[in-house]
């Protein structure tokens, strides 16, 4: 006598489905208690009115503002595009980076990091503004004139010339902030790099390996010395690159009278 298999065929599948059920049932309920919270208890809904922006002002403050309004206004506080909205903000070349808050129940706060100037860039298209990661900014207007280091000498705009200048820089400005105030000119030769203060025409030799080499010792000879000179506007050069030594082109002496011709 035959007997007929009874047995169910096994899905593996039915599990998870009976999960995805469960969750669709769950959303749907909370969306439903949401509703009726919203629609008779007052309960606020979650969706951004107000946008605030801080760390940048004026028309920079207005093209971010132009931004992110379209892309967030009238959107659920925490269900927007994040993504987008900060590749959006990221792509304006004076940014650095933005920090996105979500302060419920409708604001949504963004934070700017500006890049920060710190090179002038004399460049046959105009002069522009270059910021300490190398990103070459805005163009030099009445607004933004800062008195910071002007690099205009061509061979010190290759890749590699302007990177090594750049960390020199950054390094005079983070270390040296009294100096590097004064600068006024950059530029990267084969000693290294050769700095212009304001008060002194001769260009300054600084060490390749140690920018600041110096700086506090020739800080104080050029105010008890230097400064008081007659000679201060002939000086050829002044190396600080020495240990503990400063060495300054005195000006050269007077040509020596030229050779009568012998009859």
């Amino acid at each position: 006598m035959a007997y007929t298999n009874h047995s169910r065929p096994h899905r593996p599948w039915l599990p998870f489905a009976k999960v995805g059920i469960v969750l669709v049932v769950i959303v749907i309920v909370a969306f439903g208690l949401l509703e009726v919270a919203q629609r008779y208890f007052g309960l606020q809904k979650l969706t951004i009115e107000q946008v605030s922006i801080s760390g940048c002002r004026g028309d920079r403050q207005s093209r971010i503002m132009g931004i992110v309004e379209p892309l967030t206004l009238g959107k659920p506080l925490f269900w927007f595009d994040a993504g987008t909205l900060r590749a959006k903000v990221e792509k304006e070349r004076w940014v650095k980076g933005v920090i996105i808050r979500r302060d419920p129940p409708d604001r949504l706060s963004l934070v700017i990091d500006e890049r920060k100037p710190l090179l002038w860039l004399v460049k046959p298209t105009g002069v522009y503004l270059m910021s300490d990661d190398g990103v070459v900014l805005d163009r030099i207007n009445e607004m933004n004139s800062t008195p910071i280091p002007v690099v205009y000498d061509p061979a010190s705009q290759t890749d590699e010339n302007l990177v090594r200048l750049i960390r020199a820089a950054s390094e005079l400005r983070d270390k040296q902030a009294g100096f590097f105030g004064r600068l006024t000119e950059l530029r990267w030769e084969e000693r290294g790099p050769v700095a212009f203060i304001e008060g002194l025409y001769a260009p300054l030799y600084l060490s390749r390996t140690d920018v600041q080499k110096n700086i506090p010792n020739f800080q104080g000879l050029f105010l008890d010395q230097l400064a008081k000179s007659p000679n201060l506007s002939k000086l050829r050069y002044v190396d600080l690159r020495w240990d503990d030594e400063i060495a300054v082109g005195e000006p050269q002496e007077t040509a020596p009278p030229a050779q009568k011709t012998l009859p």
